[in-house]
This record gives C-alpha cells, structure tokens and sequence, in this order.
C-alpha cells in the first residue's frame, strides 16, 4: 500500500474531526447550552488535535518534494511531529488545569498516555527504527492521535449529553 495515498486519507479525516468540532460547539449552543472558557478550550484541544494530525499527514509528502528521500522525509517528520506532540502533551495537564481545576478523568489520563507513548514513537522513528519501518511507525503514531482525538471527543460529548439531560452544566 502507498503510504502516502493512507496520510492523505488521515489528512483528510483529521481536517473533517477539526470541523466536526467546531461544528459540535455550534448545535451544542443551538441546543441552549452556553459557551463557557471551559468549553471553548475543549473545542480548541480537538481543533488542535485535527490540525496536527493533518500537518503530520502531509509532511512526509511535502519533504519528498524538495528531494528529500524517502526514509530522510520520515526521520525529519517524525522528529518534528515527537517535538510537537510532545510539547503539547506534556503541557495538557497544565493547560486543562487552569480551565477547569478538577483532577483528570481515568479517560484523560489513558488518552494522555496514549499520546505520550505516540510521541515517544515518533521520537523513536526519528533516531532509532529501521528503514524498512520507518513509513509503518509514521503512519501508526499519527493515526494513533487521530484515535486518541476522537476518544476523547466521544468521551466528552456522552458527558455534555448526559449532563445537558440532567440539566446541569458540565464540570470536566
């Protein structure tokens, strides 16, 4: 399989996620609920979440378009993307805590490992993985903060619905 043709698959899934967010934000206030800083940071994690998913899905690409080889264009796009998926995990808890103060969800926490086991891979890829793996481990870590984004939209949204029924606010 081209793994070029499956990173524009993601690419795509990860820019429709982005909307399917912002979109989600817009019926959930059609629907009575307001925006609060917490929700808009929520709908901010998942637009985040959508964008890099997509710039790790055409980065690759891109690289070999400068001439960059194959297995060059992956090390360089696995480095970037641990830096940046790193960077992002590690500051969430910090982040989420200054929105809203309750301790993290059991979900949250496994969605957060899961991200940080993804940027240790790509880190991996970066440096240590062999040639022939490269595209294999790419692909994997990227699709795995596609998953990860949408586990913790799907978490999140049984958890306004169920608390729109109950008719309170939400407080994680």
């Amino acid at each position: 399989m081209d793994a070029f043709g499956y990173l524009y698959t993601i690419a795509t899934v990860g820019m429709t996620f982005a909307g399917l967010s912002v979109l989600t934000m817009i019926l959930r206030q059609m629907l009575g609920g307001r925006l609060t800083k917490w929700d808009s940071w929520v709908t901010r994690t998942w637009i985040q979440l959508g964008f890099m998913t997509t710039l790790g899905s055409i980065l690759p690409p891109l690289l070999t378009l400068f001439g960059t080889t194959a297995p060059t264009a992956w090390r360089i796009s696995s480095g970037v993307m641990a830096v940046i998926l790193g960077s992002w995990a590690l500051t969430f808890p910090r982040r989420r805590q200054a929105v809203n103060p309750t301790p993290l969800p059991f979900q949250v926490i496994i969605f957060m490992l899961a991200m940080d086991i993804a940027a240790l891979a790509l880190a991996a890829n970066a440096f240590v993985v062999h040639g022939e793996r490269l595209a294999g481990v790419y692909a994997a870590a990227v699709t795995a903060i596609l998953t990860g984004a949408g586990m913790l939209f799907l978490f999140t949204f049984v958890y306004w619905y169920e608390a729109t029924i109950g008719h309170e606010q939400p407080k994680s």
